[in-house]
């Protein structure tokens, strides 16, 4: 019995060392789903803050994961589904209600006309 106990250990250690890695690829896969929802709301043009920071989170959150910091990757990739899922109900809130703000019109002025020269004006004799 002596030698099963540190053998099951073992095991149990290997088994938990691995869930870092599975655990944050999970919670930035749920993220990158939340995020193509969110994009799919049109949600740049309604909610930019939450949707940019969405983005951001999840860019950090890979970038944890590919430096092996699984805890920090996990945390960032669950703001990242925080500010996604804000973004998508805020743009549907604001695409449905009467209140959203305009889309900015264009406004284009015509460029001046160039001030005559005082060489370009015909010389009187």
């Amino acid at each position: 019995m002596a030698i099963r106990l540190p053998r099951l250990l073992a095991c149990l250690a290997a088994v938990a060392a691995g869930c870092g890695p599975v655990a944050a690829t999970s919670v930035i896969d749920d993220a990158e789903v939340a995020l193509a929802r969110a994009h799919a709301s049109d949600s740049e043009k309604y909610a930019t803050y939450e949707t940019t920071l969405a983005d951001l989170y999840l860019a950090k959150a890979k970038e944890e994961q590919g430096n092996a910091h699984y805890s920090d990757a996990q945390e960032l990739a669950a703001d990242a589904v925080k500010y996604a899922s804000a973004a998508v109900k805020k743009a549907a809130e604001r695409r449905n209600s009467a209140s959203s703000p305009p889309a900015p019109a264009a406004r284009i002025a015509p460029a001046p006309a160039p001030a005559p020269s005082p060489d370009a004006a015909p010389k009187q004799p």
